[in-house]
């Protein structure tokens, strides 16, 4: 940190803790409300001015919807569940928290305190002090905001939210630290897929993944508001570990002179356009690479590499409901297959990794998946994301899709090739 910023660093005032800082928050909107409201019964419109008097009742609406959501953030960091929300707003839970989710996710980004250019000033004890005066002025009671704010006089409950989004702030970044360690351990695990060091590889990639598991479960105590988020994605990273632990595909060619594991090695080594090439080419080629092994040796062991390749990945749609499960399965489902260039290697991804999210919460299967990649116009995944944890997936999907059709079904080969390429033989579904 430079001198310049350090004393700016120090001078920033300690926040309450964070059901303070929000219910500080509800006041201040609470307050705009009132003296907008205030202003406008006595509000004198000119005739001429046409549209002022509805511009006036929609500023009140804003301001009432930002009410509703810092009621919903606060009612969280009270300890209500997504059920009470629920019921209060007369929906069901899984309503509830489709509205109003990425609300608290917000707030939880924010580091779970007030935010906002002119509401109110940074100091929580200045502005619990000036909401007192305004409704002392209003109503006559005195200090009726501060009394509210348990934390305003605690320095130890003060200290403690300072620690916990501190904390906070630390697992998240070891999270995505670990996000990268994973992809790493992926890539080695599967470049030593055949060899006696795969099931070692194999168990530090599980690893990557338990490890991930227990800063989910920790963020769980230290970001409330999430909670239920971070223990399914804590429960998504067990599970892909434990998936990881019992597949035994790096094992599954039979130990035998050492021809086989040459060429699997060798098979690994060919080029995706090499390797669509019908067998008898596949085999011609590893037969020019591998010095000293015929063609009929070379020919004996490409059925089962072939085989072997084709099921050592493992794909686990179910824990595509998790955002980062979902784009670091596309990631790795798209290695070697997408296109050369940015643009179409990002459509790409952003395409199946969206669509295996909405298999993920139709709990389908990768049957389902195929059939929605080859018919495109079918509006299932839209309304599965619609509803989802990513709505605003919904909208990229059908940017996507409605691109011009050259650009959209290029797009889709892609995909039809990755699932074709490298998930293992299934049963079409007629969903």
């Amino acid at each position: 940190m430079d001198e310049v910023n350090e004393p700016a660093e120090r001078e920033r005032p300690q926040a309450l803790a964070p059901a303070d800082e929000a219910m500080l928050a509800r006041a201040q909107t609470l307050r705009e409300i009132t003296d907008a409201a205030l202003r406008d019964v006595a509000q004198l419109y000119p005739a001429d001015d046409h549209g002022s008097v509805l511009r006036d009742a929609l500023f009140l609406q804003g301001l009432a919807e930002r009410l509703v959501d810092q009621a919903v953030v606060a009612e969280r960091e009270r300890g209500a569940s997504w059920t009470d929300i629920g019921h209060a707003a007369s929906s069901s839970r899984q309503s509830a928290h489709e509205r109003w989710n990425t609300t608290v996710g917000a707030w939880v980004l924010m580091q779970r305190r007030r935010t906002g250019i002119g509401r109110g000033p940074a100091d929580p004890a200045t502005h619990a002090c000036d909401l007192d005066e305004w409704y002392e002025d209003l109503v006559g009671e005195q200090r009726a905001v501060s009394t509210l704010l348990s934390s305003l006089g605690d320095e130890a409950a003060r200290a403690e939210g300072e620690t916990r989004r501190a904390e906070a702030r630390h697992l998240h970044d070891r999270a995505e630290e670990l996000r990268k360690e994973i992809d790493a351990a992926y890539s080695a695990a599967m470049a030593a897929t055949g060899t006696p060091a795969a099931r070692e590889k194999r168990e530090m990639w599980a690893a990557k993944h338990l490890a991930r598991a227990a800063i989910y479960e920790r963020l769980a105590t230290v970001e409330e508001p999430l909670a239920p988020e971070h223990r399914r994605r804590a429960a998504t990273q067990r599970s892909l570990a434990q998936d990881i632990a019992r597949d035994r595909a790096p094992q599954s060619l039979p130990a035998d002179d050492g021809t086989r594991q040459q060429v699997h090695a060798a098979y690994l080594e060919l080029s995706d356009a090499e390797r669509r090439g019908s067998k008898r080419a596949v085999a011609a080629l590893l037969t020019e690479r591998l010095n000293g092994v015929g063609a009929d040796s070379v020919r004996k062991h490409l059925d089962a590499v072939i085989e072997a390749e084709r099921t050592s990945y493992v794909l686990d749609i179910t824990a595509c409901s998790d955002p980062d499960t979902a784009q670091a399965t596309a990631t790795s489902l798209l290695q070697d297959y997408a296109p050369n260039t940015n643009f179409w290697r990002s459509q790409s991804h952003r395409l199946l990794s969206r669509y295996l999210m909405a298999a993920a919460l139709d709990d389908a299967d990768a049957a389902t998946l195929h059939t929605w990649i080859t018919h495109p116009d079918n509006r299932r995944p839209v309304e599965l994301l619609r509803s989802g944890p990513m709505p605003e997936w919904a909208d990229e999907v059908e940017e996507i899709l409605s691109s011009h059709r050259k650009t959209r079904d290029n797009v889709l080969l892609v995909l039809q090739s990755v699932l074709q390429a490298r998930v293992p033989p299934f049963k079409r579904s007629s969903r």
